[in-house]
């Protein structure tokens, strides 16, 4: 398993996460998505720093499974 982070739709698109990623991971989401902002699975290194300045929450941990 691999750990990453997603945004959810409780974002309030306030950009802390962009400019705290070292991995340059996050970035505003395509208009269908429900949250403004989305992490790239790829890029990721499951740091959690989105996740410690977000003001609402809206950074969570995902467990994947490796193939």
């Amino acid at each position: 398993m691999r750990r990453v982070f997603a945004v959810t739709d409780a974002c309030a698109g306030c950009g802390a996460c962009i400019k705290t990623c070292p991995e340059k991971a996050i970035q505003p989401a395509p208009r269908e998505y429900a949250s403004p902002l989305v992490v790239l699975e790829d890029r990721c290194s499951g740091c959690a720093e989105c996740a410690e300045v977000c003001p609402v929450s809206a950074c969570i941990e995902v467990l994947l499974e490796e193939a």
